[in-house]
Order: structure tokens, then C-alpha cells, then sequence
């Protein structure tokens, strides 16, 4: 225990005591070694493991150990070399401190390394365990280096002693991360290579050959010299749009001088350009093996068989070995205005020379930048400028602009276009001042091409076109199956100035009509833009419409687009119904003026047409659950609107000039007007009807109504041969009129009157101003039937049904099967408006406006109720073309309106002549009332022949329908007033019950609730069921009628009623909402709505209550019907009570009828609890 404590005291502070005052040297010595063997067998244990061995101890003499023993380690590398130290006791002089010998010895390496590896004075096996590894690793570095020194003399490689490792620069001049480190693992001494980037398994392979043999290290560094100029080469062109690769698969490598290449090389494809391609080919240089020589070479390929098919070799082409001073010299060669210039004496001292910059930069190779970010920008434009030439365009190929920063291309002339008159490109050529293409964007695949042109023939009111010269940016993006500044951009651009030429010449014509322009059209548009590749002009009163002129270069024809400006933006533009037929007359006459007059002519008509509704209703027929549309427009042409109502009535509308429109009966053949177009009927009273619209003050002349009414007999073949063969002679204008009364020929209208003094476009003279004279469709009031010879839409593949039949597109369409007869002969055809004067229809007829008393003189229209001759009845089915009487086509002359008089007919209005409590909440125009109502009559006819009830009599008066019943005799006509509603005149065979009061309230209730809009077939059909009621019951009805007309007479009454003649949606689950409400066997089912009278604020509470009569037994209740929702469920309940109980205190009396007293006693006594709804 002394022994032990005193070592360890020795070891800590060895300056305070010394074993040597107690023991002598050998024992000490022998105590030391002790307890290095004991560090030995800890570290052993603990630490190192199998990587030192203890190879022998012999107790006071020496100790042995074992390090980098290859075959322990399990590395079979080379020799298996065995590196020992031995801690030895010197046995001649035991004064001595203990003795350090190495096996095999160390070299005279450097000298602080040997000291420290020869003496343990510190007692720390393990330091000098390290210590002699430090020595042998620099051993073994500096044979390494020696070998490096033989085969390179002028070797940079050095040896850092911290951590022993030998540094070698790969290519020079070399940065620290693109060097080689070897390393000395201090566990095994075995060589570690490290290269920043390298993938493992070389490392894996560089460390097991220079292990095995040092000397093939040589090998190893050629090959990471030719490795590490490619990484060089990828990291300088790693900012540039650009892909490397090692190998690349061509198709044709066998034959191409491209199989030629060196083996070290790199291929950088150009993403912006993926045809192109940058070769880099890796030399050695003989007298420097840590340099290489580059050498550059450009490449472009093809695909063969599209994007995914193999790649083939096209170009192969060497660039000039001088490129580093090109580089240096892009700069420089030409003095930047403005800089500073050495004197000539400044020039005689040279410039120092720089020293090559170290570190991380040495490995940017600029050469390779600059060459790719070269071939990058000007490939395009070398591309453009062969496409240029091979097109036959000329220019001045790639110019340099912006300081030598930006390229370009100048057009020094362009291609004539087709269809563009001599005129017009000399004009073309003279304006354009410059044309040119640049590059625009980081991805160099959008070209701008920078038109300057002066002498623009149109000033618009936009704020950027008021200079004196204009600047159009054309913009192509390059497609990426295409090169960049190939073929198609070329193609694309010339399509652009066949656009701009297009419109241009349009513009041109346009402008030099302007002097020459009527003044209503130049207050009536305006230029709001031309940039040479759309016009924009605005029109209309306040300037809220606009259209658009474009050439569309993909179908080679004009484009219209209409829209709206201003504070009608959000509103839509009325000639879009048109658009189809406006661009296919732009592009058959390309005339702005002429499209002016058009739209002038036809907006206040489009106005009006576009307030007629269009949506489909149901419960119109029979079938409730069929739609039918109420108007469905269809355009012939720019000036012939087509209305078709409920698909069976057809009005055609003819816009034309000085604010006037003529209509007609569509269902007249264009051709033979005693010929019907299949599908449609005549609208009988048509014409008299549109007379009552015509302004007095519009008509020069008057004539009478009869003679409107009963025309001469159409036209004859020669006349019909003469419109269709335009390019027959004129007959002169006598032969042209019809009979005694000057009537003109049906196909072909007349002129206004002789005394209005005609506008310029009357005028026989070619100025642009001129454009009916020239066709325009606004003058043709009779365009040729859109049916073609055949008067009849089936037989051309029209479907009548309400969706197909309200197709917008007219004749004009080149893929519509209507023959159309084009608009710009329109104006030769004879007889036209503008070759044939004299009085017009509308001309010939004074005063006709609805207030006018001369409407109601004894000369009516045929079908008025006055009328003196007979009339047809107009059979359900109609036939193929057939012949009619003379005087029903009467409509088939187009009656003369203004503007003001459309708007009246169209737009809706309440309807005249009745009380405002009376007409009912539908709405609806003039016209839609008229035709309603004769679709009602010719309904009421076919229900007259369905009803037991009712019989028809016979009657002289045309458009009249008379009927009777057991008691009463009935008398349908139109208003003779106003034409707008269908009135009923009630007369009872002999002196009976029936009061004038009852009558005239049946009369009122047919006119108001039956017959008005919205013209229901169901509604008319359940009427008739009540009036071949028994006389008791019909009376009981129209005493419920009454209250309803008049709610005022009850005023003691808690609810109105309403006498329901079809089901409503809200009706008990009996029946589809729309159906017939009246049923009349021997039981009577209607239906009553009661509306709960409250003040105005509140909303009213409304049930509908089904109704059952007896006539048996004379009772009348409720009918027994399940109800789905509690509260109508509760309601009903409350009714059938308060039935019950008056049929108890009110028994019916034989012949009584109880069906008014009981809904009297309803009205009367109902009250339903809080929170009842139907």
C-alpha cells in the first residue's frame, strides 16, 4: 500500500517527492513500466480494442505492443508489415530513464516528431502510442509525395502535420475544395482519399489501389483531372438555362463526324433552344499533367419521328481556338460614347500583370459562360434571320442595339398580301417607317415585332392614338415543339400584317367616305380605337355600343364582336341577336358605312324585339308539362327579323332607313303569296290590326282600308322570273304596278313617297356615302324567302319545336341549308326601293294611329265582326302549299311603321280599354295580346267541336265565332277598338232568368280572366265547361265571378275569392298544377282561392279550396281530398265544418242551387288561427 501510494503521489507531483529518496533507479524504472502496462491493459479493454496488441510484457525488463497490424485489422493489403513499440528498461545503466525503440525504426523525418515518439518522460502509453503514429503517418505521406515529385517535377502537393494529410491540386490552378486529400487513418495507417463531390464508390475504389500500390495514384489523378474539368464545366453553366449531359444517343453516330469526338467530353443542351447543343472536348496538354485544354464545338439535332423519336446529327462546327480573348475583347473594342481615352503617353508603361486569383473562382471556366449565354441569345435571331431569307423577306440580319446589350432584327420590306387592292398596300408601304423584331422575357421564347407607322388615314378619340405616329407590339410565343425563331413564328407574324392590311384597306375606304357621310351617322357613331389591328367604333345616342372589327387570320374572314360601354356596361348589346347575319354581310361587302347604316337602322327595332319574352311557359296547350316558347326571333339577314308566336304565327319585321320598319304575315310564301309556309298559319286581321300603329304624319297620302284588304291577284311569272334573274333589264317603272289601285308587286316593295326629299343614299352616284345603292340590306325590304322555292321549313330539316325552332342563325350562314340571295344584288333587283319611285303601302293610308275614329268606318278588315262577306274557318291540320281567296293574304303587303309605333307594338303595356282592377298581372305587348288572342279564338273553335254542350251556328261574319248553348247564344270576336282582346257577347235564346247585370259580368270575366294573357288553352276550355252548365249553376258562378271582378260589393265579406278555372300549384295533390279545375258530370268539382282581407303591410293568408255540387241532392261541400302539411290540413277541416253546418240550418230546396249561398257563407264566416298557410 506504501508502495502503490507513493507512485501515485510521484506521478501527480513529482516535484514534491521523489522515489528516488526511498528507492533506487531500478526499482523505479521497474514501477513505471508496471504501471504502463496497467494504462496498456485499461485502454485495451475500454478503448482501443483489436487495433493495438500487446505483444509481450516482461515484468522490470520491457513491454511491447503492437500497431497497424493489417491482418488483425482484417485488411489484406499488401504486406502484412507489423509496427512495434517497445518500453524497454536499459540493463547497462539503470540511471537511465526508461528506453523507446520502433520496429521498424522511424525516419529522419522531422525532427520534433521523433523527439516527441522517442520519450515517455509524460508516463501516457497512450500519447506515446499517438505521437509515434504521427510519425509514420508523415512517413508514409512523404513517400507518397516522392512519388508524385518522380512523375511531375513541378508537384504542389504539401503536408499538413495536425492531422497528417497530403494535399494534391488536381488541375491547376487548383481551389481547396477541388483538391485531393490523403489522409493516414491513425488506427490502421491506411491511405484515405477525400474529394469534395466524388461519388463513394471511387473513393472506395482510389483507397484500395494507392493502398495496395502508391504508385497507381499516377493513373488515378489523369482521371480525376478529366473528372474534375467536367464538374468545372457543369458548375459555370449551372446559372444558364441549360442540361448536361455525359452521353448523348444519336441515331446517326456511326457515320457523323460527331462519333469522332474525344472520349472525355460534355454535352450542354440549350433548354431555350433544345435542338442546339454546346460540345465541350477535354485535351490533354503534354507538358502540364495538372492542366487540360478545352476545345468547343456546336451541334444541332433533329428529332425523326416527332418529340420521342430518336435524335439525329445535323451540324457539327468547331469554334475559333481564340475565344478567352474574345471574351475580353467584347467590350472593349469600340470606345463607349462619352468615356475617357488615354493619352499617347500614357500607353508606354505596360499594365502589371495580374496574379491568378485562388480559391473557389479558379474553378468558373468564363469562356464556356460567355460562349453559351451567346449562343443563347443569338441562335434566335441567327434562326429568324434564315427563316427571313428563306421566305424571300428582306432585312438587315442581326443588329446590335442598347450599348451592345440587346439584339434585333430590322424588316427592310414586307410581303404584299392577297385580297388587298394596289392601292391599298402602296399606301401601306408608305406609312410603315419601321419594322422590328427583338427578344423579349427571360425564357427568349417571346418575340415582339415593333411596328412604326405614320399617316394614320382615322383619328379616334382614344387618348393614346393622338400622336403622329403609331406603335403596334406584335407578341409570338414560340412553341416549344418549335425552334425559337423558326418557320411558324415567320408565318404567324405574316398573318398578323394580312390582318392589319385587311382591316386597313376597310379603314382606308372608311375614311374617305367620311366627308361624304350623312350627319345623323356622324352623330350617331364615333372611332373610339384603331391600333391597325381592330376598329372600335361606339354608337347610338349616348355612345353605350360598341363593335369590334378584327380579321381573323385562322378563318381568313372579319370578326365582329359587340359589346357595351360606358354606363350600359353590364348591359347587353341588342344587336347580338343579329351578329351572325352582321358578320356575314361585313364580309361579303367589307364597307364600314355600310354596317353604320345598318346599325343605325336596326337598333331602335332590336330594342323593342329584344323586350318580347322568350322564355318558355308551361300550361300554354293541352299537355301542362310541355314547354312552349312565347317568341322565338330568328334573323334572316341584318334587316329581317323573323318573330315566330308559340310556333304557329309569323311576323317578319324589315328594317329600313329614315326610321321605319315595314312588317308582314311570315306565313305568305316570299314567292306566291296565295302559298302558306308550312308549319305557320296566317294571322287573320293581321293587317288591320298594324294599321292602327301607322303615324298619320309619317303617310303622305291615304287609302282605304278595303283596298288593303282585298289586293289585286299576285304577281305574275314574268315578274317572279324578273326577281330572280337580277342581271334581267329593268322594265320601266309603269310596268311594274299592279292594278287601277297602283298597288306594287308583292315580292317587291316600294319606295317612299316621291315628295320626301331622298338622302344621299338615293342619290345615283358612287359616293361611299352611297351604301343602299350598293345593296345595303337595310333597303331591301323583301329579301328572297330563307326557305328557299320549297315555302316550308319541315321539308328543309327545320324541327318546330320550341328549342330547335328558335335557332339565331339566319340564311346568310355559308353551312345553312337556307339559299339566301346575297345582299349586295339586292339593290338591282327590278322594282327595288331604290330604282322603282312612287307611293309606298303605309303612304296610301291617312290617320291610322289607335285613336284615329276613321279605324272604326264601315270599310274593315275581312275578319272584323262587321265584316260583310264570309270567311273560312281555318282547318287544325294544315296541308302542303295550298290556295287561298284573294283577300285573306291581305298581311302579306308590309304595313309601314315608324320607330316609335314598333316600340309600342313590342314593348309591354296594360291593356287598353279596361278598368286598371280588372286587367290582370301579366303583362305583355300589343302584338302578343293580338296574336293571343287569335290563338284563343282558333282554340275556342276546336273546343266547340269537343263539347256535348255546345253547338256551333253558322255565321256570315268573318273572324266571328258563334256558339250556343241550352239557353244562351254566344258571340266570340276581337275588340274591334284596338284588335288587343277577345270579347264575348252573351244573348239568351228567350226571356228567362238571366239578368243584363249577369250577362255583362260574364261577359267581363271572359274578356279579363279567360281570353286575356296568359292565353291558356286549359283556361278557355274549363270556361266552356262552365257555360254548358245548367242554368242555376252557371248563374251561381257568375255571381262568384262577380266578387271576383268586383270584391268591393262585399264588403262585409273576411276574404275575396277567385274562381280558379285550372288548378293552381299550391291546389291539393288531385291533378298537375294547369290542368282543368272544372269537371261537370253529375257532380261539379271546382276550385276557389280565398285571400284573407288584412291592411296592406301584412301578408295576405290564401287557400285553395276544392268544391263539390251535388246535383242530386243539391249539397255542396268540400271536396274530400288528403292534404300533406298540418296548417292546409287544419284549414281544411275549418271549412268543411262551416259547409256542414249550412247544409244542416240550410236544407236545399228541388231545383235550388247552393253553390253561391255556400261560398257566401264561407267568405263570410272563415277565420283560421294565427300562423295558418296554405
Amino acid at each position: 500500500m506504501l508502495m502503490e501510494s507513493c507512485v501515485i503521489l510521484n506521478l501527480c507531483s513529482p516535484g514534491l517527492f521523489s522515489l528516488t529518496t526511498l528507492f533506487p533507479d531500478s526499482f523505479c524504472l521497474s514501477l513505471q513500466l508496471e504501471v504502463l502496462h496497467s494504462q496498456t491493459l485499461m485502454l485495451i479493454r475500454e478503448r482501443w480494442g483489436d487495433l493495438v496488441q500487446e505483444e509481450r510484457y516482461v515484468p522490470a525488463k520491457y513491454l511491447t505492443l503492437a500497431v497497424w497490424n493489417q491482418q488483425v485489422l482484417g485488411r489484406k493489403t499488401g504486406t502484412a508489415s507489423v509496427h512495434k513499440v517497445t518500453i524497454k528498461i536499459d540493463e547497462s545503466d539503470g540511471s537511465k530513464p526508461l528506453q523507446i525503440s520502433h520496429e521498424p525504426p522511424l525516419p529522419a523525418c522531422d525532427s520534433k516528431l521523433m523527439e516527441r515518439a522517442m520519450k515517455i518522460d509524460h508516463l501516457s502509453v497512450e500519447k506515446l502510442l499517438i505521437d509515434s503514429v504521427h510519425a509514420r503517418s508523415h512517413q508514409k505521406l512523404q513517400e507518397l509525395k516522392a512519388i508524385l515529385k518522380t512523375s511531375n517535377p513541378g508537384d504542389n502537393s504539401f503536408i499538413e502535420t495536425a492531422l497528417p494529410t497530403l494535399v494534391i491540386p488536381i488541375l491547376e490552378p487548383c481551389g481547396r475544395s477541388e483538391c485531393l486529400h490523403v489522409f493516414v487513418d491513425l488506427h490502421s495507417g491506411m491511405f484515405q482519399p477525400m474529394l469534395y463531390g466524388l461519388d463513394q464508390p471511387m473513393l472506395d475504389d482510389i483507397e484500395k489501389t494507392i493502398n495496395d500500390d502508391m504508385k497507381r495514384i499516377i493513373s488515378w489523378l489523369q482521371q480525376l483531372k478529366f473528372w474534375l474539368g467536367e464538374q468545372r464545366c457543369r458548375q459555370s453553366v449551372k446559372h444558364l438555362p441549360t442540361v448536361c449531359t455525359d452521353v448523348l444517343h444519336l441515331s446517326n453516330i456511326a457515320s457523323h463526324p460527331a462519333g469522332n469526338l474525344s472520349k472525355h467530353k460534355l454535352f450542354i443542351k440549350l433548354t431555350r433552344l433544345p435542338q442546339y447543343y454546346i460540345v465541350v472536348e477535354m485535351l490533354e496538354v503534354p507538358s502540364s499533367p495538372t492542366a487540360l485544354q478545352y476545345k468547343y464545338s456546336f451541334l444541332s439535332v433533329s428529332h425523326l419521328e416527332g418529340e420521342d423519336g430518336p435524335m439525329c446529327a445535323q451540324l457539327l462546327q468547331h469554334f475559333k481556338p481564340n475565344l478567352e480573348h474574345l471574351v475580353q475583347d467584347a467590350t472593349g473594342k469600340g470606345a463607349r460614347p462619352g468615356t475617357k481615352r488615354k493619352v499617347s503617353g500614357d500607353q508606354g508603361e505596360p499594365e502589371p500583370k495580374k496574379p491568378k486569383r485562388s480559391g473557389e473562382m479558379c474553378a468558373f471556366n468564363k469562356e464556356l459562360a460567355h460562349l453559351v449565354a451567346m449562343c443563347d441569345t443569338n441562335m434566335p435571331f441567327i434562326g429568324l434571320r434564315t427563316e427571313l431569307s428563306n421566305m424571300e423577306i428582306p432585312n438587315e440580319g442581326v443588329q446590335v442595339e442598347g450599348d451592345g446589350s440587346s439584339h434585333a432584327i430590322r424588316l427592310l420590306k414586307i410581303h404584299s398580301c392577297k385580297g388587298v387592292g394596289d392601292e391599298t398596300r402602296r399606301a401601306l408601304d408608305r406609312s410603315l417607317l419601321d419594322c422590328t423584331f427583338r427578344l423579349q422575357g427571360r425564357n427568349n421564347r417571346t418575340w415582339v415585332a415593333e411596328l412604326m407607322l405614320a399617316n394614320c388615314p382615322l383619328n379616334s378619340t382614344h387618348s393614346k392614338e393622338q400622336a403622329s405616329t403609331r406603335h403596334v407590339y406584335l407578341t409570338y410565343e414560340n412553341p416549344l415543339s418549335e425552334p425559337v425563331g423558326g418557320r411558324k413564328v415567320v408565318e404567324m407574324f405574316l398573318n398578323d400584317w394580312n390582318a392589319i392590311s385587311q382591316l386597313y384597306q376597310c379603314v382606308l375606304n372608311f375614311a374617305r367616305a367620311l366627308p361624304e357621310m350623312p350627319s345623323y351617322l356622324s352623330l350617331f357613331s364615333e372611332v373610339r380605337l384603331y391600333n391597325y389591328r381592330k376598329l372600335v367604333l361606339c354608337y347610338g345616342t349616348t355612345k353605350g355600343s360598341s363593335v369590334t372589327i378584327q380579321w381573323n387570320s385562322s378563318s381568313q374572314r372579319f370578326h365582329l364582336s359587340l359589346g357595351t360601354v360606358g354606363p350600359n356596361s353590364g348591359c347587353s348589346n341588342c344587336h347580338n341577336i343579329i351578329l351572325h347575319q352582321l358578320q356575314e354581310m361585313f364580309n361579303k361587302c367589307p364597307s364600314v358605312l355600310q354596317l353604320l347604316q345598318v346599325l343605325f337602322d336596326t337598333q331602335a327595332p332590336l330594342n323593342a324585339i329584344n323586350k318580347l319574352p322568350t322564355v318558355p311557359m308551361l300550361g300554354l296547350t293541352q299537355r301542362t308539362n310541355t314547354a312552349y316558347q312565347c317568341f322565338s326571333i330568328l334573323p334572316q339577314s341584318p334587316t329581317h327579323i323573323r318573330l315566330a308566336f308559340r310556333n304557329m304565327y309569323c311576323i317578319d319585321i324589315y328594317c329600313r332607313s329614315r326610321g321605319v320598319v315595314a312588317i308582314r304575315d311570315g306565313a305568305y310564301s316570299l314567292f306566291d303569296n296565295t302559298k302558306i309556309v308550312e308549319g305557320f298559319y296566317p294571322a287573320p286581321g293581321l293587317k288591320t290590326f298594324l294599321n292602327m300603329f301607322v303615324d298619320s304624319n309619317q303617310d303622305a297620302r291615304r287609302r282605304s282600308v278595303n283596298e288593303d284588304d282585298n289586293p289585286p291577284s299576285p304577281v305574275g311569272v314574268d315578274v317572279i322570273d324578273s326577281l330572280i334573274n337580277p342581271l334581267q333589264p329593268q322594265p320601266p317603272p309603269q310596268a311594274m304596278r299592279g292594278g287601277a289601285g297602283g298597288v306594287y308587286p308583292l315580292t317587291s316593295p316600294p319606295n317612299y313617297h316621291a315628295n320626301v326629299t331622298p338622302s344621299p343614299s338615293m342619290m345615283p352616284t358612287q359616293s361611299p356615302g352611297n351604301i343602299h345603292a350598293s345593296g345595303s340590306p337595310s333597303g331591301a325590304l323583301r329579301a328572297p324567302s330563307p326557305f328557299g322555292p320549297t315555302p316550308s321549313p319541315s321539308s328543309l330539316g327545320i324541327t318546330m319545336g320550341p328549342s330547335s325552332f328558335a335557332s339565331p342563325h339566319g340564311a346568310l350562314d355559308p353551312s345553312s341549308p337556307y339559299a339566301m340571295v346575297s345582299p349586295s344584288h339586292r339593290g338591282q333587283w327590278p322594282g327595288s326601293p331604290h330604282q322603282v319611285s312612287g307611293p309606298s303601302p303605309g303612304a296610301r293610308i291617312h290617320g291610322m294611329s289607335p285613336g284615329n275614329p276613321s279605324l272604326h268606318s264601315p270599310i274593315p278588315d275581312p275578319h272584323s265582326p262587321r265584316a260583310g262577306t264570309s270567311s273560312q274557318v281555318m282547318p287544325t291540320s294544315m296541308p302542303p302549299p295550298r290556295k287561298l281567296p284573294q283577300r285573306p293574304w291581305a298581311a302579306s303587303i308590309p304595313t309601314i311603321l315608324t320607330h316609335n309605333a314598333l316600340h309600342v307594338l313590342l314593348l309591354p303595356s296594360p291593356t287598353p280599354c279596361l278598368v286598371p282592377g280588372l286587367a290582370g298581372s301579366y303583362l305583355c305587348s300589343p302584338l302578343e295580346r293580338f296574336l293571343g288572342s287569335v290563338i284563343m279564338r282558333r282554340h275556342l273553335q276546336r273546343i266547340i267541336q269537343q263539347e256535348a254542350n255546345l253547338s256551333i251556328v253558322n255565321s256570315n261574319e268573318p273572324g266571328v265565332i258563334m256558339f250556343k248553348t241550352d239557353v244562351l247564344k254566344c258571340r266570340v270576336a276581337l275588340n274591334p277598338k284596338n284588335y288587343q282582346t277577345l270579347q264575348l257577347k252573351v244573348t239568351p235564346e228567350n226571356t228567362g232568368p238571366w239578368s243584363q247585370e249577369e250577362l255583362q259580368v260574364l261577359e267581363k270575366f271572359f274578356e279579363t280572366r279567360v281570353a286575356g294573357p296568359p292565353f291558356k288553352y286549359n283556361t278557355l276550355n274549363a270556361f266552356t265547361k262552365l257555360l254548358g252548365a245548367p242554368t242555376n249553376i252557371l248563374r251561381d258562378c257568375v255571381r262568384i265571378m262577380k266578387l271576383e271582378l268586383f270584391p268591393d260589393q262585399g264588403a262585409q265579406l273576411k276574404w275575396n275569392v277567385q274562381f280558379c278555372l285550372t288548378i293552381p300549384p299550391s291546389a291539393p295533390p288531385i291533378a298537375p298544377p294547369g290542368t282543368i279545375a272544372v269537371v261537370l258530370k253529375s257532380k261539379m268539382l271546382f276550385f276557389l282561392q280565398l285571400t284573407q282581407r288584412i291592411p296592406v303591410p301584412q301578408e295576405p293568408v290564401s287557400i285553395i279550396v276544392p268544391i263539390v255540387y251535388d246535383m242530386a241532392t243539391g249539397l255542396t261541400q268540400q271536396a274530400d281530398i288528403p292534404r300533406q302539411h298540418s296548417s292546409s290540413g287544419a284549414a281544411a277541416l275549418m271549412v268543411s265544418n262551416i259547409l256542414k253546418r249550412f247544409n244542416e240550418l240550410h236544407p236545399a230546396r228541388q231545383g235550388e242551387c247552393t253553390i253561391f249561398a255556400s261560398v257566401h257563407e264561407l267568405m263570410a264566416n272563415l277565420t283560421l288561427p294565427p300562423g295558418t298557410r296554405q
